[in-house]
């Protein structure tokens, strides 16, 4: 009898401690209304954007499990990622969001994640033909006269925005990194301006037979960066258990194992 009331107080307790666990509400950034409505289901790995995405989701769950928190995750668009965070909807931003004094003025950051830069994109041929046409090898320093697709709103949109008078430049918006791919393939732009994780994400899904990466990565003006998580800006104590939580990640390997599991660059 001692013994069967014992086991009840354990589950009690047990019961207890489940109920007044922490959790955490994470926000994933993705591209699609299909991968909406996913929530807390295993993401396909044809999903648009899959290394990303699983990338970022793994990383989150291995800080909830270094701070005892459920994770309760909910794939998002990009664009309400930074509202939620600053509503309180959301504990914990994943967007790749580079570290601006606009985005601080809305929510706080968590230390790096990883360091990011800006590739342009395009054909073989279209790359050698403008290559001709300049003497010289094709970077972002010196390209004009071209058709430039990006990702709109985007920081390399801005970019290109900004110089594309001076350098007489078309610059074409698209909503998702598939569509940036594509107006490449439907002719309807000569080079692409995307984030490096971005590009190779894509490029490795859908066209690392057609694309190459042209010229060296450029992290200036705005096209680079440090990568971070968002969180409500009251929440010091929250941020400071995630730093705590990455750093020991880093520490031991973990992060470093997570990366290299979709991705072949060391990104620190």
């Amino acid at each position: 009898m001692i013994s069967f009331f014992r086991a009840l107080l354990l589950v009690a307790c047990w019961c207890c401690s489940q109920a007044n666990a922490a959790e955490l509400r994470v926000a994933i950034g993705v591209q699609n209304a299909t991968q909406i409505s996913m929530q807390s289901q295993a993401l396909p790995d044809d999903t648009p954007g899959y290394e990303v995405i699983a990338f970022s989701e793994e990383i989150a769950r291995e800080i909830c499990r270094r701070l005892n928190a459920h994770c309760r995750v909910t794939y998002v668009a990009f664009a309400e990622i930074l509202p939620g965070v600053e509503s309180g909807r959301f504990d914990l931003g994943f967007g790749n969001f580079l570290r601006t004094a606009e985005r601080e003025r809305r929510v706080a950051f968590s230390d790096t994640i990883w360091r990011s830069s800006s590739r342009l994109v395009a054909s073989p041929a279209m790359a050698k033909s403008f290559a001709d046409r300049l003497g010289q090898a094709v970077t972002l320093d010196n390209l004009r006269d071209a058709r430039v697709v990006a990702l709109e709103n985007s920081q390399q949109f801005t970019f290109l925005k900004r110089i594309a008078r001076e350098r007489n430049l078309t610059v074409i918006g698209a909503a998702t990194p598939a569509a940036v791919i594509n107006t490449l393939r439907d002719d309807g732009a000569d080079f692409a301006l995307l984030p490096i994780l971005t590009a190779y994400a894509q490029l490795r899904r859908d066209g690392t037979q057609q694309f190459e990466f042209v010229g060296l990565a450029q992290a200036s003006h705005g096209l680079g960066g440090t990568v971070n998580i968002a969180l409500p800006r009251q929440r010091n104590e929250l941020r400071h258990s995630v730093n705590r939580a990455l750093a020991s990640s880093r520490a031991d390997g973990t992060f470093q194992r997570i990366m290299h599991r979709y991705f072949p660059v060391n990104l620190d």
